[in-house]
């Protein structure tokens, strides 16, 4: 049999290396730790310790005997002969590592640039607070290790680490107030090209980070220029391939034509503002990511949305519009055929629309954040419902005075009323809100269904309604009736 691997965490190899002095309770081994400020340089928990506690227990590294002190029981805890070993490999592995140290902080330094100047430097001299509070609360207990070899190499280290970690990070303060310090130029830039970035997506990250600060575009030949305030944009420039600038009515068609284009680089700094040709935007975010994004006339930028026409949208409702932010006939037409449960293709025969017409509109309701991707198991449940409630009904046509006899949809549309769904010649309209997590629709559902129930049973009496449900419940595709199954919009809860 190979060794077993034991896979020591900090907090196990701490506790067999203070159990290695003397048998203890857990009590205890919170003492030694507190005194010896372990807190100070290794995260540590009471929770993380009777944890690591019960864990080594558990394979055999301690063992656990009870002893009555100061009038209660308490678990004393020895090393095995197995821990013993377990505590000098767990040492040969932490001494001789070859693992580097990584900092999660870096993380947000790497994301930097995606904040607004203002906001970075008031959280990176909320950080360099704590390091300098550190920095001095290491030190003094520094002084307070004097004598202990061990734990003054171990808080040497600490100071000497939180000091360089706060020398850096004053520099990079430095930097982002304005002052000279050459290493980190351009920290704050955000800079790429279009053919990894989505346009709209980079205009909403200036405008959901409120930056203020100039966004340039150019594809070799053109320059253009967005430049923001507090996340709203204010102007914009465009020069052509001789570096003349455009007039002010050929600017705004221009800046809309950076939404078409496939590559070109951009740069987005916080420290630059409105220059010399700057025509003022006189309208909302949102008014002018839709008047951009209607001249996106290619699959390739579409294509960054709308991936396939099996691809379902639904509308977002509780978005408040602004003022100037006016949709075309057909734009109103297709979002309010989305339900959640059409796609593409469907929405484009029910608008009497192409599928590229269709799939233009999408992409602008998507880019100004009319309406999202549909999730895939709301979907589902959308289908299965809508499936159920409308086979269920079509089954009772036989038993009715005339085909066009609509009085059994109409009770249910009456006794249902409180519920955002109704039949309409038969066919569903489901106006649920797709907020709604889940489960509350499916509950929704069900409420719908068991009102369908008694209805048809109150008619037809319920040897008919049992013989009704077995039909459609064999008519529905396997798939949609697993999620029916799932759901319980058949079970007993109707």
């Amino acid at each position: 049999m190979g060794e077993e691997r034991l896979d020591l965490t900090r907090n196990d190899l701490l506790v067999l290396g203070l159990l290695m002095d003397r048998p203890m309770h857990g009590y205890e081994i919170l003492q030694q730790i507190r005194a010896a400020e372990v807190d100070l340089w290794l995260a540590v928990s009471p929770a993380a310790i009777y944890y690591s506690l019960a864990k080594l227990h558990r394979r055999g590294l301690v063992l656990e005997t009870r002893a009555r002190g100061e009038g209660r029981e308490r678990s004393i805890y020895h090393l095995t002969a197995r821990g013993r070993q377990a505590f000098f490999t767990g040492m040969e592995e932490v001494l001789a590592s070859r693992e580097p140290r990584y900092s999660d902080y870096d993380l947000g330094i790497y994301l930097l640039n995606k904040l607004s100047q203002e906001q970075a430097l008031g959280l990176l001299e909320q950080r360099l607070e704590f390091l300098r509070q550190r920095e001095l609360e290491v030190s003094q207990a520094l002084r307070r290790a004097a004598g202990d070899p061990l734990r003054s190499a171990i808080l040497t280290r600490v100071v000497t680490c939180t000091r360089t970690e706060r020398e850096w990070l004053e520099g990079i303060i430095r930097h982002l107030r304005g002052e000279e310090v050459q290493d980190y130029k351009g920290m704050m830039l955000l800079t790429g090209d279009l053919r990894d970035f989505h346009l709209p997506d980079l205009i909403k990250l200036i405008a959901s980070g409120r930056h203020t600060g100039t966004l340039t575009v150019t594809n070799g030949a053109s320059v253009r220029t967005i430049s923001f305030y507090e996340g709203h944009p204010v102007c914009a420039a465009s020069r052509g391939p001789g570096g003349e600038f455009r007039s002010p009515e050929q600017v705004p068609n221009d800046i809309y034509d950076l939404f078409r284009w496939q590559k070109g680089a951009f740069t987005f700094d916080q420290r630059t503002c409105a220059r010399e040709g700057c025509v003022a935007l006189r309208m909302s975010l949102e008014a002018f990511i839709l008047a951009g994004a209607r001249w996106v006339d290619n699959w390739a930028t579409i294509q960054r949305v709308i991936f396939s026409p099996e691809v379902i949208f639904e509308r977002q409702e509780e978005v408040i519009l602004p003022e100037d932010l006016a949709l075309t006939m057909e734009e109103q037409g297709v979002w309010q055929a989305l339900d959640g449960v059409r796609d593409v293709s469907e929405v484009a025969r029910a608008c009497n629309l192409t599928e590229f017409e269709t799939c233009k509109i999408l992409y602008s309701l998507y880019t100004v954040g009319l309406i999202r991707p549909g999730d895939v198991e709301k979907i589902r449940l959308r289908r299965a419902f809508r499936e159920f409630a409308e086979l269920l009904c079509w089954a009772t046509k036989p038993y009715r005075p005339a085909p066009d006899d609509f009085t059994c949809e109409m009770e249910m549309n009456r006794r249902a009323a409180d519920l955002p769904i109704r039949f309409n010649a038969s066919r569903i309209e489901d106006h649920t809100d797709p907020a709604l997590q889940i489960e509350e629709l499916a509950e929704m559902y069900r409420r719908f269904l068991r009102v369908q129930k008694e209805v048809i049973r109150e008619r037809l009496g319920e040897a008919v309604l049992r013989r009704l449900l077995q039909q459609v419940s064999s008519q529905i595709n396997p798939s949609l009736m697993e999620t029916i199954q799932r759901y319980r919009l058949n079970g007993s809860a109707l």
